[in-house]
């Protein structure tokens, strides 16, 4: 069988971590509860292999790759049980799951091999405080009217929309866990939620970035660019790290990420397909 661990006994999977995966931001985050997340092994109490579902974003595998028993249920597994899962935490209808490495690709492909997939490549960058600080002083700035505003209880609480309760219920447990260990400036216009930059996944110092501008009326106004600036700054005093990730096909969020002073770091292949 495959098992899903109880949040309490996530940490049973850090001694599968190995190299450069005990710094992932992404695998500590839900190994410490900080982030929602699902964790799937093949033995509940002595796990020799583990598929981590970062809950409507990816999913993640580490621990043993000739393990048998677990592959040889993973691809019934997938088409069923992680379907539904997906489906009734946040209503998502695709599985979409990153490689480490060449290894762990060869794994991925044999276990979907009877889907018709898409690949792709998943992108790191770090952060370049100096060439954003450069890079800065040509943001456009904010139209009259409009204003930027940190995401606090009030900020949550004065949502008409609602809007930020719902993006942050999609990474956090609850919205206590974001205001506590979270970090986010928004821009609005009275009381609508014009564009967003929160954190989306913490672990201590290390955060990474989600942004989105929630109207297609609002878009390429910089109104995204200005939220990402208030949430670096703020980084920046604070001695917070921030990470920037997205898929290589996702040219407008690599124009961004580029325009705040991130740079390519790395890239891992991923592997898409609908339910």
């Amino acid at each position: 069988m495959i098992y899903k661990l109880d949040i309490t006994d996530h940490e049973k999977i850090k001694p599968l971590l190995k190299n450069e995966q005990q710094n992932d931001l992404t695998l500590n985050a839900i190994m410490n509860g900080n982030n929602r997340g699902t964790v799937y092994v093949d033995n509940p109490e002595h796990p020799r292999t583990a598929m981590i579902d970062v809950i409507g974003t990816i999913s993640m595998f580490i621990g043993d790759h000739t393990n048998e028993d677990f592959f040889r249920l993973l691809p019934d597994f997938i088409d069923n049980q992680l379907k539904f899962d997906t489906l009734e935490s946040c209503g998502g209808t695709y599985f979409l799951a990153v490689a480490s490495d060449e290894v762990w690709e060869k794994v991925i492909e044999k276990a979907i091999s009877h889907r018709e997939y898409e690949t792709d490549f998943e992108w790191y960058h770090t952060f370049n405080a100096d060439r954003f600080h450069t890079l800065k002083s040509g943001f456009k700035p904010l139209p009259t009217g409009y204003a930027i505003r940190r995401i606090d209880k009030a900020t949550i609480e004065n949502d008409s929309e609602e809007i930020l309760s719902e993006v942050l219920n999609e990474f956090w447990y609850s919205t206590d866990d974001f205001l506590t260990k979270g970090l986010g400036y928004c821009v609005v216009n009275g009381d609508r939620i014009i564009s967003a930059c929160l954190s989306c996944c913490v672990n201590v110092q290390d955060h990474e970035i989600s942004v989105e501008t929630y109207n297609d009326e609002d878009m390429n106004k910089g109104f995204a660019t200005l939220a990402c600036a208030a949430y670096l700054e703020h980084c920046l005093a604070s001695g917070i790290t921030p990470h920037w990730s997205t898929l290589e096909t996702n040219k407008e969020s690599l124009r961004l990420g580029a325009k705040l002073g991130f740079e390519f770091a790395s890239k891992r292949k991923t592997f898409e397909f609908e339910f």
